[in-house]
């Protein structure tokens, strides 16, 4: 049994070639001057055809179509296709020997596929013969259908049909006529066969439409006189009309192009100016080859053209006010390379724009804030743009402390593409900041001055005494040794073993018990004073000078307390210091100097609001030091029981020159300068604080500052 299954496949898959092929005998016997234009009627035409194929053989796998004296021609699928063809055809008004005559040329591309593809000779032959038969049922219920209609019936079938077509005609000439931009049609020998309203608008003023569409003589005399050169566009060349489409049109023609669109002058009659228009040339896509003009579409690009215009100037402003602005611009995408910078960036990292974009932003950066700067970009993702600093490295290894204030790029589907940097040199204010808090540690230096005189003159003076008593002792015994070397030198052995007590007189004199006795104290409490004195000095110079500004690991505790030593002559008169520390911390990254700023003037405050409270009692206050870890940070709590702070003032404390002290008694920077401290350690400083109570604040380091 053969298989009429991979029939249907074959044809099928050479739908496109059964179309090219009936496509072909259509224009060679004539047969495309009745039949549509478009690709799309002649693929359905071909769909249904071998779709009523493939559902014969679905329903009759095993047996070909048969025409005998009984046969019936509205019960499959094949006879039913045809059935509908005719009904479809005859109301169109297609005669009936016309449809049969292009009909057979159907079987023939269909034999000629079987032919061309088939290499079997026996199974061409047997594929050949089956399609055959299905033709021969769709002619024979085709005819049937036809032949008994009645003429009243094929009348109004036809009646229909034409108002049908007619409305169709109408509606697509209401579309053309529509379009507000001008639209030409040509013919093969490129006249003017048809312009639409916009089109003759463009020619002269005029609201008439539709000439070319109902041009007899009545009509033509209701047409106002301001028409006439309208009129006289029919049939002529339309390079009369329009001559500036010469160049464009000769070119078109010449390489026989798919289509040609150009920018030219034309003069608008509409407004009695000459526009710019965008003029497209694309052939008629007409497969039956009936139609072999062309279509010119015009649309008046004046106003687009100012636009752009204005757009290209609005964009030269802004590309100069961003390349010459103070401020450096930085746009980098999601993997953080960089995409597009002003000439400011170039200025700060003292390189070309060839050598930075395209690379990623993090070559540029010094180690300290590579970091911070992923971490920020991250944030950019969530939707954050807080403003952030970071440190660049210039083309000479030089740091540029910058100051950045981004904005995420999001598009529209809302997914993040990079983020948009406005960056500002802030390597002046950094070296003012830095400057400004040196100042303020000499500052308070300077306040804590005469305590720390106070501090070193107590030893000073323990050494002081202690000196003058062993340089007086030390004078005696060289008074001891001479009178004792003068006495063995004088008297003859004979004469000193007569007078034994010479010496011990001398012994006596110098009363060696006493002086054995309390040299060695005198001498180890000059040394204790002395190391006192020694230390103090070396706190002070810590403090004051720092050997680096770089973040380097230090011991918390030690630090603290090298800070209390200092600051002792500010709180030992008016409170007594706790320190509960936390003895298993890890070491914190930082720089020393300012975390020692920080814990000092925490103490001074605390000293100061104590002394407030208690200067009129014999009581002492109590300040107390606390080291802790908080997961991945570390906290110092300085607490007192001082004061406290006023309700109405604790939103201000941490402004700069803001104090609640009398005048000349503080600058109000203290506290504004400790914020700013913690702030470039990526810490936080919050306070606890009840009016005449006490206040404590609390500073988070992290510890992952490195």
């Amino acid at each position: 049994m053969k298989n009429y299954h991979a029939l249907v496949t074959l044809l099928q898959k050479n739908e496109s070639q059964l179309m090219t092929r009936i496509l072909h005998y259509a224009i060679a016997y004539g047969y495309s001057q009745y039949t549509s234009t478009l690709t799309e009627a002649w693929r359905l035409s071909i769909s249904g055809l071998t779709g009523a194929i493939a559902r014969y053989v679905a329903s009759n796998p095993a047996d070909a179509p048969v025409i005998d004296v009984h046969s019936n021609y509205k019960d499959d699928a094949i006879a039913d296709f045809g059935v509908i063809e005719a009904q479809r055809h005859r109301s169109r008004g297609i005669d009936l020997g016309m449809f049969l005559g292009l009909f057979k040329y159907y079987r023939d591309a269909y034999l000629d596929l079987i032919r061309d593809e088939i290499t079997s000779g026996e199974l061409a032959e047997y594929y050949s013969k089956y399609l055959l038969r299905c033709f021969d049922r769709f002619e024979l219920a085709f005819c049937i259908e036809w032949a008994t209609k009645s003429e009243d019936a094929k009348l109004t079938e036809l009646q229909t049909t034409n108002i049908c077509l007619a409305n169709e005609k109408n509606k697509y000439l209401t579309l053309f006529e529509s379009f507000w931009n001008p639209i030409v049609v040509l013919n093969s020998a490129n006249e003017i066969d048809n312009i639409n309203m916009a089109g003759i608008q463009l020619l002269e003023q005029t609201s008439e439409t539709g000439y070319f569409y109902y041009n007899d003589e009545s009509a033509s005399k209701l047409l106002d006189e301001k028409s006439i050169s309208t009129r006289n566009c029919k049939n002529k060349h339309v390079l009369d009309i329009f001559p500036c489409l010469g160049k464009s049109l000769s070119a078109f023609d010449t390489y026989n192009a798919t289509y040609n669109t150009f920018v030219t002058k034309i003069f608008n009659s509409s407004n009695e100016k000459e526009d710019d228009y965008s003029v497209t040339i694309f052939p008629m896509r007409d497969l039956s080859k009936k139609f072999t003009g062309k279509i010119i579409f015009f649309e008046n690009i004046t106003d687009k053209i100012l636009v752009e215009k204005q757009l290209r100037e609005s964009e030269e402003k802004y590309r100069t006010l961003v390349e010459t602005m103070n401020e450096g611009i930085l746009v980098i995408n999601k993997d953080h390379f960089v995409t597009y910078i002003n000439q400011k960036i170039c200025a700060l990292l003292g390189r070309s724009r060839d050598e930075i974009i395209g690379r990623n932003f993090e070559n540029f950066l010094h180690p300290d804030s590579k970091h911070d700067f992923v971490r920020q970009q991250l944030l950019r993702k969530e939707g954050y743009s807080d403003s952030y600093e970071f440190i660049l490295v210039n083309k000479d290894g030089e740091k540029v402390f910058v100051l950045s204030s981004p904005t995420p790029l999001i598009d529209e589907r809302l997914n993040y593409n990079g983020s948009y940097e406005v960056i500002t040199n802030i390597s002046n204010l950094k070296l003012i900041e830095h400057q400004l808090i040196h100042s303020q540690k000499m500052e308070t230096i300077g306040v804590m001055a005469a305590g720390l005189a106070h501090e070193i003159n107590t030893p000073l003076q323990y050494a002081i005494g202690n000196s003058t008593f062993v340089k007086e002792t030390i004078d005696k015994l060289v008074q001891f040794i001479t009178s004792i070397r003068d006495l063995m030198h004088d008297m003859a052995p004979a004469k000193l073993a007569a007078n034994p007590r010479a010496i011990d007189d001398i012994i006596d004199a110098f009363d060696v018990d006493f002086i054995t006795k309390e040299i060695p104290p005198a001498i180890n409490e000059c040394i204790e004073g002395l190391n006192r004195i020694a230390a103090i000095v070396l706190s002070v110079k810590k403090f004051a000078h720092p050997d680096s500004d770089e973040f380097r690991p230090i011991k918390v505790n030690e630090e603290i307390t090298t800070t209390i030593n200092i600051s002792r002559n500010e709180w030992k008169y008016v409170a007594d210091m706790e320190c509960r520390f936390d003895e298993n911390l890890p070491p914190l990254s930082c720089i020393a100097s300012d975390f020692n700023q920080v814990i000092l003037n925490l103490i001074i405050n605390a000293s100061h609001a104590v002394q407030e409270k208690y200067n009129e009692t014999a009581q002492k206050g109590t300040i107390r030091i606390t080291t802790s870890m908080d997961k991945h940070d570390l906290v110092v709590s300085v607490s007192d029981n001082g004061t406290g702070i006023p309700v109405r003032v604790q939103n201000k404390i941490f402004n700069p020159f803001f104090t609640t002290k009398d005048v000349g008694k503080g600058t109000g920077m203290g506290l504004a300068i400790v914020l700013k401290i913690i702030e470039k350690h990526k810490g936080k400083i919050w306070f606890e604080s009840e009016e005449g109570k006490g206040t404590t604040f609390h500073v988070r380091f992290p510890l992952g500052n490195d």
